[in-house]
């Protein structure tokens, strides 16, 4: 069970930072799973302690699921991440990673830093996304490409075009690390040789509802009825390879000065969007605590409530909630001179939060105000994809270069005052959603002499 690796690994080093003075050859190293939960839906790994651990390393994982299904398929904005619950890094039983649902954090940077076209070129071979659109000339409306996995045909029927991923012919899926939450390797690799006596551990969990991640064509999915094959899953980690003297200097300088990896780490901070009434305002106050941390980035996500499905895209989703305004309090001010109304503006600070760069996705699909539903043009047999990827992203950063430095220290409880107005013309904006907010903040991995430290 395995991908082509020749197709998935940059063989270089153009994928990491310099490893060291002088850095050798890439190992690939295939580890099976250390421990395994059938009832928790939980498998752990032991990463190996050699070289430098890059951002080309990957899990391998197939499906399982009732023989009578005959045409399951992964959701098209995700593929196999949207499987992944849960994600948990260990240095020396000290956490130093721990993000819930990585995927939905996952999307903004897969959909702005990649076209549908590279994305469904390349990374749908690995992770099973798919959706690449055509436009048609004569009114300007999108449908699904016809040799995507799944097409859309006449009168909203869908169509599948590969297995079911659940039977012997359906692919093996590779899951980065750096899209799991481990972003951070793709600034520096790291040295995992200084562990010695100490463990890296990676926990994965898988959600138990197949709602979340694949969907049936034109038929209705049960929550049980596709799994991740947890005996069969692997761990294909690659390391630069490092000279056996120079990783000798680098272990005995820790009885000095620990080594020092600084990283920016996100976790997951949940609340709930209660149901709204047509056009009616609503106000929601948050507040998050995350004081005396270095705060870079803020992602809010409007996810469908659990057990909920959508045709093509599953639950792997960013619900539009209608006009928005929105303000903010940091550390006891106003971020914004004025609350934002304006979607334009509301879509210039989330493109600030993709350092400049914007999704590659219809303005149908990323909003849902009540300007798209009455100006745009939409084909009334492709409306499943409508107002579905909607996030709101705010940038913390305040210019200076590197991790430490460039963000903004929290001396109180941030406070976000979110106000919508739904307009049900059409689709429907006013339900109740699960809102999750990512927190990007600074962090510190000492290693020392067998003694591993992790702050803010």
């Amino acid at each position: 069970m395995s991908v082509n690796l020749q197709d998935y690994f940059k063989l270089g080093l153009d994928s990491t930072n310099n490893a060291g003075e002088q850095p050798g050859l890439i190992n690939t190293i295939r580890t099976p799973a250390d421990t395994s939960s059938a009832s928790l839906n939980r498998v752990t790994f032991k990463v190996p302690k050699i070289g430098m651990l890059t951002a080309d390393s990957h899990f391998n994982i197939r499906f399982v699921g009732d023989a009578g299904v005959p045409n399951q398929n992964l959701n098209l904005i995700t593929g196999a991440l949207g499987c992944v619950k849960r994600m948990r890094i260990l240095m020396g039983n000290k956490i130093l990673t721990d993000i819930e649902r990585p995927s939905l954090h996952s999307i903004p940077h897969l959909y702005s830093r990649n076209t549908l076209t590279q994305l469904s070129d390349y990374h749908k071979h690995f992770i099973g996304c798919n959706y690449k659109l055509k436009t048609f000339m004569s009114d300007g409306t999108n449908h699904l490409e016809n040799f995507n996995t799944i097409s859309a045909a006449d009168g909203g029927q869908i169509e599948q075009t590969q297995s079911n991923i659940t039977d012997s012919l359906s692919p093996t899926y590779a899951l980065p690390l750096r899209m799991l939450g481990a972003d951070f390797l793709n600034a520096a690799s790291m040295p995992v040789f200084l562990l010695q006596n100490q463990e890296m551990i990676i926990e994965l969990e898988f959600s138990s509802d197949a709602r979340d991640y694949s969907f049936i064509p034109n038929g209705t999915i049960a929550a049980g009825q596709c799994a991740v094959d947890l005996p069969n899953i692997e761990l294909v980690s690659t390391h630069i390879q490092i000279p056996d003297e120079v990783e000798q200097q680098q272990i005995a300088s820790l009885r000095s000065k620990p080594a020092q990896y600084p990283l920016v780490d996100t976790y997951l901070v949940k609340a709930v969007l209660p149901v709204g009434a047509d056009t009616v305002s609503q106000t929601q106050l948050y507040r998050i605590n995350a004081q005396n941390r270095e705060l870079h980035k803020l992602l809010m996500v409007f996810k469908p409530l659990d057990g909920t499905a959508n045709a093509m895209f599953a639950n792997q989703r960013s619900l539009a909630p209608g006009d928005e305004n929105i303000q903010m309090k940091i550390n006891g001010l106003n971020f914004f001179e004025r609350p934002i109304t304006n979607s334009s503006i509301i879509y210039q600070v989330f493109k600030d939060y993709l350092d400049g760069i914007s999704m590659k996705l219809p303005v149908e699909t990323t909003t849902g105000t009540k300007f798209i539903k009455d100006d745009m043009i939409t084909s009334a047999t492709f409306t499943e994809p409508i107002a579905q990827e909607h996030f709101v992203g705010f940038d913390f950063k305040n210019g200076n270069s590197g991790i430490f430095g460039a963000g903004t220290i929290m001396k109180s409880a941030m406070e976000i005052e979110y106000s919508r107005t739904p307009e049900d013309s059409g689709i429907t904006l006013s339900g109740a959603r699960d809102v999750f907010f990512y927190v990007s903040v600074s962090k510190m991995l000492s290693i020392g002499n067998n003694v591993i430290n992790v702050s803010f």
